[in-house]
C-alpha cells in the first residue's frame, strides 16, 4: 500500500456548483484510476463465471465498480398495511432517481446492487428500468426479512416450512419475480436476534436450501439497526454462519450486512477469516475517519479481500411527497475514496475494495463447506 495524498481539486469540491463538481472530478485523479475498474474484464477478476442482473446474466468481470448495498424505491409501512393498501411506485419515481444514478455512473460506477428486501417494496420492474436508463447493472434480491421487531414479516414466512420457503425463492430463481421475468442476484434475509428464535432459524435453513440450489450469496441484515453493544452484532452474525454451516454452506456464501455496527474489530477479523464477506455498508459523509480505521484493519490483518464497501443511501420512500429525502449515491466518491487514498490505499487495494471483491461475492456459484 503506497501513500498517496488527494488532490486539491477534490479537496476543494464541496464548495463548488454540483454540477460543475461532477464535471471537476471526471478528470481528477481519483476518477482517472478509477475509470480503470469500469470495465475491465475478466481477467482482472479472481473468479470466473457469471453473475444475475434484472436484465440477466452478465460475466462477473463487467461488473466494474460496484455499491454492493444501496436502495432505489421502498416501502417501509408495516407489512401488514402493505398488503392492505398497496402501492405502486409513481412514474416520478424514475424523475427523481435518475439523476443520481447518471451522477454516479459519470464518476466510474457500472453495478449497483438493490438490497431492498422482498417485503419492503422491492419491484423488480422498476429496478429493470432504472438499469435501462441509467445504463448500470443492477441486482434485486430474493429471501425473507424478519428483522425490526417483525414490521416487515408476512403470514406466510411464519406459517411456511424452511423447505415451502425455500422453494418460493427457487422458483423466482427459475421462473422469475411475480411474473416480471427478472430473476434475484443475492438472497436478502433480516435477522437480528443474537439468540436466535425459531423463526429465524427457519428463515436461514431456507435460504441455506436456496444456495445450494441456485448459487446465490446470502446477505443478512444483522443486528438491530444502531446496536454499538460490543459483540452483539458480531454474535448474531456467527449465529447464523453457524447454523448456515451446520446446512452445509461455507462461509463464502455469507455477506455479513451492516458490520460497521459491531464496535468490537476483532469479530470482523474472525469472521473474515473464517471465510465470510464483512461489509462496512452505511457510510455518509463525516464518517470518512471511521470508515477508513475499519478498513485499514483489515488491510493490515491481509484480510482486505473479503471486503465489502457501500452506502445503504437512496430510498425513495412510497406514500411520501416525491418519496421524501433521497440520499445521493455519491459520497462514497466524492469523500471516501479520496480519504482512503489520503491514508495510503492505493489504486489496487481500490480495486479490490469496489471491483474484484464485489465480482467474487455475487458470482453465482455454490459454496459447500468442507468438513
Amino acid at each position: 500500500m503506497r501513500r498517496k495524498i488527494a488532490t486539491q481539486e477534490l479537496k476543494g469540491a464541496w464548495r463548488m456548483h454540483r454540477r460543475e463538481f461532477l464535471g471537476a472530478l471526471a478528470t481528477s485523479p481519483v476518477m482517472l484510476v478509477m475509470s480503470g475498474c469500469a470495465g475491465s474484464g475478466r481477467a482482472a477478476i479472481d473468479e470466473s463465471g457469471s453473475v444475475m442482473t434484472v436484465l440477466g446474466p452478465v460475466d462477473a468481470g463487467t461488473l466494474g465498480m460496484t455499491l454492493i448495498h444501496e436502495h432505489l424505491y421502498a416501502d417501509l409501512r408495516p407489512y401488514a398495511e402493505q398488503a392492505g393498501n398497496p402501492l405502486s411506485p409513481p412514474a416520478e419515481v424514475v424523475d427523481v432517481v435518475l439523476p443520481y444514478l447518471r451522477d454516479i455512473h459519470r464518476l466510474g460506477c457500472r453495478t449497483l446492487v438493490d438490497c431492498t428486501a422482498t417485503t419492503l417494496g422491492r419491484n423488480p420492474a422498476l429496478i429493470r428500468q432504472l438499469s435501462e436508463a441509467s445504463g448500470l447493472h443492477m441486482l434485486t434480491v430474493t429471501g425473507a426479512y424478519v428483522a425490526a421487531g417483525g414490521r416487515f414479516t408476512p403470514s406466510y414466512v411464519l406459517d411456511e416450512t424452511d423447505a415451502q420457503l425455500a422453494q418460493r425463492s427457487i422458483g423466482e430463481w427459475r421462473n422469475g419475480i411475480d411474473g416480471t421475468g427478472v430473476r434475484p442476484g443475492l438472497i436478502k434475509l433480516g435477522v437480528e436476534n443474537d439468540l436466535l428464535g425459531d423463526t429465524e432459524r427457519k428463515v436461514l435453513r431456507a435460504a441455506a436450501r436456496t444456495h445450494l440450489q441456485t448459487g446465490l450469496v446470502i446477505a443478512s441484515h444483522t443486528g438491530p439497526w444502531g446496536d454499538v453493544e460490543p459483540g452483539r452484532n458480531g454474535c448474531c452474525a456467527f449465529a447464523q454462519l453457524e447454523l448456515l454451516g451446520a446446512e452445509g454452506v461455507a462461509p463464502a456464501a455469507y455477506v455479513w450486512v451492516h458490520a460497521q455496527n459491531e464496535v468490537q474489530a476483532s469479530h470482523h477479523v474472525r469472521a473474515a477469516r473464517d471465510g465470510a464477506w464483512v461489509s462496512f455498508d452505511g457510510f455518509r459523509p463525516g464518517q470518512e475517519g471511521a470508515y477508513v480505521a475499519l478498513i485499514r484493519r483489515m488491510w493490515e490483518e491481509g484480510l482486505l479481500d473479503r471486503v465489502l464497501v457501500s452506502q445503504d443511501a437512496g430510498w425513495y420512500s412510497a406514500g411520501q411527497p416525491r418519496g421524501g429525502e433521497f440520499k445521493p449515491f455519491t459520497p462514497l466518491f466524492t469523500a471516501l475514496i479520496p480519504a482512503l487514498r489520503d491514508a495510503g490505499f492505493d489504486d489496487e487495494d481500490l480495486r479490490t475494495l469496489l471491483v474484484r471483491n464485489p465480482a467474487r461475492a455475487f458470482t453465482i456459484r455454490v459454496r459447500v463447506r468442507q468438513s
